[in-house]
């Protein structure tokens, strides 16, 4: 979806037991969770017993249960992929705008992409939201334990957070050639989830490997190394999934900083689905590797218009959110 604005997503609400155990030693309150097979809980942080409550910490985590993991492996299905759609709140233009309609007002020269068969890096994340199924863009980030996944915040948390929650790298004309990714964890900033602060618009997302895969996800696809605060204009190529069509575009663009927290491209036809797309600098066609510095999302959920996209840059409490997800994985 270019999930450029966001219709609001039905809360997991099945907890099937959490056990929370508070101590205080040395003036530290310290907090341990139990979490049964099947369940998802809702923690500020998440390690050991020695670990405190999560203050201190920049984001929430959302587990999710091996139960409700088996329900998103069941859920999507090929047909269901394949008749997902991109849901926005995004209604300046119809659901399928014309060419002539998404595109008026961009600046001349503004590029076109192209159609692929797609990146072993980047694909679609799949979801459920108010019982309709919806996709939107994520990628694989290089990570020390080698299972996480960078989205769009909108993408995984409005009112709630999303459900039947799976990412399918390379995803291309109805076929899912790595398999289907089970998210077991969803870190969002603690201030996106609270206010749905449009700096604050990314998410990381821990897989697991599908049935008979081998190795966490990164030693299957690949992975693009996260660059933080890097928001000076550069030459990038923006990868997305959109409404239109069963196979990703890609586009080479220059992106420029806009204010302190929001960076755009120009480029025609990024629209619903694309929300989450990653913006790479140093792309290689090749691999699917190269630098992610950002992710469409951020002011206006990506934009308001097709040709006009942005990103949260990705400042230091980024990074921070990126090493607690990594901690915890």
């Amino acid at each position: 979806m270019r999930l450029r604005g966001c219709s609001g997503f039905a809360a997991i609400t099945r907890i099937v037991r959490a056990v929370v155990v508070v101590a205080v030693a040395a003036g530290t309150v310290v907090v341990a969770s139990g979490i049964a097979a099947g369940g998802v809980a809702e923690a500020a942080g998440r390690g050991s017993a020695a670990r405190t409550s999560g203050a201190d910490l920049p984001g929430s985590v959302y587990v999710v249960g091996a139960a409700a993991r088996a329900a998103a492996r069941s859920f999507w299905t090929p047909g269901r992929m394949a008749a997902a759609t991109g849901a926005s709140a995004r209604q300046v233009l119809p659901l399928a705008p014309s060419t002539s309609l998404a595109e008026a007002g961009a600046p001349r020269g503004t590029p076109w992409p192209v159609t692929f068969g797609g990146a072993p890096t980047v694909g679609t994340l799949f979801y459920t939201s108010s019982a309709r199924s919806h996709f939107c863009t994520a990628s694989v980030v290089a990570s020390k334990a080698g299972n996480l996944v960078m989205t769009a915040a909108h993408c995984v948390y409005a009112s709630g957070y999303a459900t039947h929650i799976e990412f399918a790298p390379g995803y291309h004309d109805g076929v899912a050639p790595y398999g289907a990714w089970p998210v077991q964890e969803i870190t969002v900033a603690k201030g996106w989830r609270q206010r749905q602060d449009p700096s604050l618009d990314y998410a990381f997302l821990e897989v697991v490997p599908p049935p008979y895969s081998a190795g966490p996800i990164q030693s299957v696809t690949g992975a693009l190394t996260i660059g933080f605060s890097r928001h000076d204009a550069q030459s990038i190529t923006v990868i997305g999934y959109n409404d239109s069509g069963q196979r990703p575009i890609r586009c080479a663009t220059k992106s420029f900083k806009v204010s302190g927290s929001q960076m755009e491209f120009y480029c025609h036809s990024f629209w619903y689905g694309t929300s989450g797309g990653p913006w790479i600098i140093g792309y290689n066609g090749r691999t699917g590797g190269g630098t992610v510095f950002g992710v469409i999302g951020g002011y206006e959920a990506g934009g308001y218009q097709s040709w006009a996209s942005y990103s949260t840059i990705l400042w230091q409490g980024a990074e921070s959110l990126f090493r607690q997800a990594e901690a915890g994985a």
